[in-house]
């Protein structure tokens, strides 16, 4: 399995798992829809998440 370390790579997944020392207060992201989501900063030596279930579709 490829892990990224480069500066600004993501992961996407409908959840995921993430394993880390010290996380930043929640802050509200505005979304489509009635629903707002949360950010969080994590931090760790190395904050690692892996995809434990996958995206059913991607709009494009």
């Amino acid at each position: 399995m490829p892990i990224s370390r480069n500066l600004n790579d993501s992961v996407a997944g409908a959840k995921l798992y993430c394993v880390f020392e010290r996380s930043s207060k929640p802050a509200r992201v505005s979304t489509t829809g009635r629903h707002n989501a949360q950010q969080f900063t994590l931090e760790g030596n190395p904050a690692v998440a892996t995809i434990r279930k996958t995206l059913k579709y991607v709009q494009g």
